[in-house]
């Protein structure tokens, strides 16, 4: 039978505190499904880390819809926050409970196909052991509604909300917690879960580094746990790094005034509204405060004949022409009620022309109308007839290539001590960019007590960009990808010569 995703998943990122193993769930377990411990729960400060994705375009004119061949690098930052290991636990267990009230509401209220992130979707939910639907598949539903439908015009408009995460109103998210749950308030424990996620505190990852550097708790390959320095923050893995202190360390890190509260200071004001995006919980919370605007939206669509996809900030609708300008005020005025905004520089729309009995693609700029240009849909585009990986993860996937190639380079000449100076690790090229390492696989390990014995563990081997073109290859209608990555392996030998 298929197991489900477990709320006790043991995570290694190194916190305040000393991280679970599996010997804890015991007393894990009572300690989470204890009402009265819960809500006397104090949640401990979450981690924060800025991550920066540069992401390659090329300039775009408003006017006449020409993309400059001069490419630019837009950088897109993304605030993460960390739990506890133990408050992760508490978060994941709640999210669960949660999830199964979100997952009856949807399908009361026919919305079990709009909804797509951050839910495991079974392709035949009478069966146990089905797979779960990905990305591939919520884009291959689109593009085949597309090519399925007997209008002759038709447009296709994506929707980006703007600050998702950040913007959520807090009492419009308390309410749609506690309504989803048939409830007419939160519960005591809810109530507590509630005011962390909506009056967190953090602590910046680097300043929580630099302040317990010369301390950091690590643990050797055998079990022992021992403090020792650790120069930069990139070797905390290498050097086994399990947490940067332990929890009663937290007053040392008080006094010295690294935690942020959200108390109201000079350089910034007390925050209103949010949740931290990265907790166990933060996913369904967000899906549960769009439920509303989901039911409205659907509601709208389905009588014109259309769809209406949602994959966390990210949506589509697919109608007639001729209801475009009605669906794109309808999306305001919903999301508005919501208390949140369309990204309305992101607002794109598709125009899906029906010529010689097949439908042709191009994408409206202003007033004008450009032909030849391809709906993009969670990673993949569509001219109207056939399917394509994304051209700019394609080129992404080349340049990681060319790097991976070249950092071969670099060590192969500047390790010294190295037997194979001058060499680079081909193998490890291959299974990292080509179909040598596409297959998935799990992972085992040596039984230690038996060298001759191996244990399967719950790890698995996920394989690389071209897994996922395989993936992407076998979903897609009318789908050109296995003609996109044909030259992969002429072009790293290329490289590696």
């Amino acid at each position: 039978m298929k197991r489900e995703k477990d709320w006790f998943r043991i995570k290694k990122y190194p916190h305040i505190g000393l991280p679970l193993k599996p010997v804890d769930r015991p007393w894990v377990a009572h300690y989470v499904a204890d009402p009265v411990k819960v809500e006397q729960h104090a949640f401990y400060p979450l981690i924060h880390r800025n991550t920066v994705v540069r992401k390659f375009r090329k300039s775009i004119d408003k006017k006449t819809g020409q993309r400059s061949e001069l490419r630019f690098a837009k950088s897109k930052e993304r605030e993460l926050y960390y739990a506890n290991h133990l408050d992760a636990c508490i978060y994941s267990y709640f999210a669960k409970q949660l999830n199964l009230a979100y997952e009856k509401k949807l399908d009361d209220l026919g919305l079990k196909d709009t909804v797509t992130a951050y839910r495991r979707i079974p392709f035949n939910p009478a069966n146990p052991n089905s797979p779960n639907k990905s990305s591939a598949d919520f884009a291959a539903q689109v593009f085949s509604f597309i090519i399925g439908h007997s209008e002759g015009h038709l447009v296709a408009i994506t929707f980006d909300i703007k600050g998702f995460f950040d913007n959520l109103d807090h009492l419009l998210l308390k309410k749609a917690w506690y309504e989803v749950n048939g409830q007419n308030t939160l519960s005591g424990p809810e109530y507590n879960i509630f005011k962390s996620v909506t009056n967190f505190s953090y602590i910046n990852e680097n300043q929580l580094f630099e302040a317990c550097k010369n301390t950091i708790i690590t643990e050797t390959k055998t079990g022992i746990q021992k403090r020792k320095a650790v120069k930069r923050f990139r070797h905390l893995k290498d050097q086994r790094a399990i947490a940067f202190c332990d929890l009663d360390e937290i007053q040392k890190l008080r006094r010295a005034k690294l935690i942020v509260g959200n108390q109201a200071a000079p350089d910034r004001p007390k925050r209103l509204k949010g949740i931290p995006q990265g907790t166990p919980i933060s996913a369904a919370l967000a899906n549960v405060y769009m439920l509303h605007f989901d039911q409205r939206i659907n509601e709208a669509v389905k009588p014109l004949d259309g769809i209406y996809r949602r994959y966390s900030d990210d949506m589509i609708v697919i109608c007639p022409e001729c209801h475009a300008t009605d669906m794109i005020r309808l999306f305001d005025k919903a999301i508005a009620e919501r208390l949140l905004e369309i990204q309305h520089d992101k607002t794109q729309v598709f125009k899906f022309d029906r010529l010689g009995g097949k439908f042709q693609c191009s994408q409206q700029y202003e007033t004008k109308l450009h032909p030849h240009k391809n709906l993009e849909y969670l990673g993949f585009e569509f001219d109207g007839q056939r399917s394509y990986l994304k051209s700019s993860s394609l080129a992404s996937y080349y340049r990681k290539m060319k790097k991976g190639i070249e950092r071969s380079r670099y060590y192969s000449k500047s390790v010294k001590k190295s037997k194979s100076l001058g060499q680079i690790f081909q193998t490890r090229l291959y299974k990292k960019f080509t179909y040598h390492g596409a297959k998935r696989r799990r992972i085992y390990v040596k039984d230690k007590s038996d060298p001759t014995k191996w244990i399967k563990t719950e790890s698995f081997n996920w394989g690389n960009y071209i897994s996922y073109a395989h993936l992407a290859m076998n979903k897609l209608p009318n789908n050109r990808i296995k003609h996109q990555i044909s030259r992969h392996w002429s072009i790293l030998n290329q490289l590696i010569k």
